[in-house]
């Protein structure tokens, strides 16, 4: 829809001048759990279906208006997901403005995905793991907290509900823990760590034969399906902005030991320059007691036979080398499989 006949008002009085505004964003997800996107006609972009609500207009009636008016989708609203303060946005012809943004998930009930009017140029259904390149970084900040719903709306704020990050930087990201000594970050990882990690996952013998750093290109892909999945946590040690560890803490559901969820610890590395500083030990506790507060019963990892020295630090740590693990590598696209006892 074109820029609302009160904002034109506003401006005749205000000129460029900062306004602040209420705006309202739809996670909206279909029977696949595929979300829907557009994309902008103003900078290309891929995004989540937002608009602006008029003077007096309920939240919801604005959000089932915008879906329906921007993609001919009909939905219904299931629950208020987040509340934040856009950074300041300044449009091409100089206005400046500001948005309260009220992210609510929502669920198609009726309608083909279309583009409606000229506020995008494609509108589509996208699964989660799949997520188009040139995804805005406030869509996907919106879209991740959506995802980890879990029946409390988030504040941004409040000290829970995770960082707004303004660009595609990651320096926005709020800290998860200060490590000692010498207040080392443990943070989210962004996109913008993902050479950084890949960097430390291959500074040793085995990682140098797995991976190529040179090319971004599946990792960037892998990052977006972690990034927007909620039992996925991808996290780096920061140190004055220089990514010096890492580690992935998955979340995984199982029928045994009475249907109790697992933490699965991997890909564990602190830069050589910051051995010997309890960092790792630090990393590996702050996921043990994620894991707890995430009412996992267990939490499991596996490592080299070969990497003797990282038996002992589990170990000391508290874990016991109860079995024999055994992985098959797939190389897809030829058929080939071969054993690994890693």
């Amino acid at each position: 829809m074109p820029t609302p006949d009160f904002v034109l008002a506003l401006r005749e009085r205000l000129g460029h001048d900062l306004l602040w505004m209420a705006g309202v964003t739809a996670v909206v997800r279909d029977e696949r759990g595929h979300v829907l996107l557009g994309r902008r006609a103003d900078n290309g972009l891929w995004g989540l279906v937002s608009g602006i609500l008029e003077p007096g207009e309920q939240p919801a009636d604005g959000l089932l208006r915008e879906i329906e008016e921007e993609t001919g989708v009909v939905a219904r609203i299931g629950a208020l997901a987040g509340v934040w303060t856009q950074p300041e946005v300044t449009y091409p012809n100089g206005d400046r403005a500001q948005y309260l943004d009220l992210c609510f998930l929502a669920r198609h009930v009726s309608g083909e995905a279309r583009v409606n009017d000229d506020e995008s140029t494609e509108v589509g259904w996208f699964p989660v793991d799949a997520l188009p390149e040139g995804l805005a970084p406030n869509s996907r900040h919106k879209l991740a907290t959506a995802l980890a719903f879990d029946g409390r709306t988030r504040f941004e704020g409040d000290g829970v509900g995770g960082g707004y990050a303004a660009g595609p930087g990651s320096a926005a990201r709020p800290p998860l823990a200060v490590l000692d000594p010498g207040g080392v970050v443990l943070r989210r990882a962004g996109a913008d760590d993902v050479r950084a990690i890949i960097g430390l996952i291959a500074d040793d013998q085995l990682g140098a034969t797995r991976e190529d750093p040179g090319d971004l290109t599946a990792y960037l892909r892998a990052f977006a399906a972690i990034d927007a999945d909620p039992a996925q946590l991808l996290v780096v040690l920061d140190d004055g902005g220089t990514v010096v560890g890492t580690l992935q803490l998955s979340f995984l559901p199982g029928l045994s030991r009475r249907g109790a969820m697992r933490g699965q610890v991997e890909a564990v590395r602190v830069a050589a320059t910051h051995r010997g500083r309890r960092l790792g030990e630090q990393l590996v506790r702050w996921a043990v007691d994620e894991s707890e507060r995430r009412g996992c019963g267990l939490v499991q990892l596996t490592t080299d036979k070969g990497r003797v020295d990282a038996h002992r630090f589990y170990e000391r740590l508290g874990f016991t080398a109860s079995h024999e693990g055994f992985k098959m590598s797939l190389d897809v696209g030829t058929g080939r499989r071969g054993e690994e006892h890693r």
